[in-house]
């Protein structure tokens, strides 16, 4: 499955954060029904139709979580360097009545879950692990720059990451 995620048509887009323009280190690609786009950080993203691969994944994370997807965004770090600042997933394009399901594969990357009030918490992503984010009008989550994952099997940087949504129609 690795395998099959690197080999996606990722790109690099350019998004807007602070005001400024920049193209992250990590890459991105979705898939998802026809008619659905999702925007972020001053880039919209249109979707890919789905694929067997997808398909599969997707009907795995929607046994486990519960939740019916119609939209994935790939996020792809080539790096240690590669990293996403702290952000909620909270926009209007999103269904926020529904969790949002990551599930990562690669080398090991820590997520950085933090809230008002409280202290953050770190969530180390393995290979094979899904994670599911509720309430994100009140959460931010980062992945942040880091060295190679003491408990990772693989030895590399890479690391696909699946974000699944609910997205409403665009």
């Amino acid at each position: 499955m690795f395998t099959k995620l690197s080999k996606c048509s990722f790109k690099q887009p350019i998004i807007k954060v602070w005001g400024k323009f920049y193209r992250p280190l990590r890459k991105s690609c979705s898939y998802g029904d026809m008619n659905l786009e999702y925007e972020y950080s001053g880039h919209c993203e249109l979707p890919l139709p789905w694929n067997r691969t997808m398909l599969k994944i997707k009907s795995d994370v929607e046994k486990k979580t519960g939740f019916e997807y119609n939209f994935v965004l790939l996020n792809f770090y080539e790096s240690g360097h590669a990293k996403i600042g702290a952000h909620k997933d909270d926009k209007h394009s999103l269904d926020q009545s529904m969790d949002i399901a990551t599930l990562s594969f690669g080398a090991c990357r820590d997520m950085i879950l933090s809230k008002k009030g409280c202290k953050s918490v770190g969530q180390a992503l393995e290979a094979g692990s899904l994670l599911l984010m509720h309430d994100q009008k009140e959460w931010t989550h980062a992945i942040p720059p880091s060295t190679l994952c003491e408990r990772t099997s693989h030895k590399s940087y890479l690391s696909p990451s699946l974000v699944f949504f609910a997205a409403k129609l665009g």
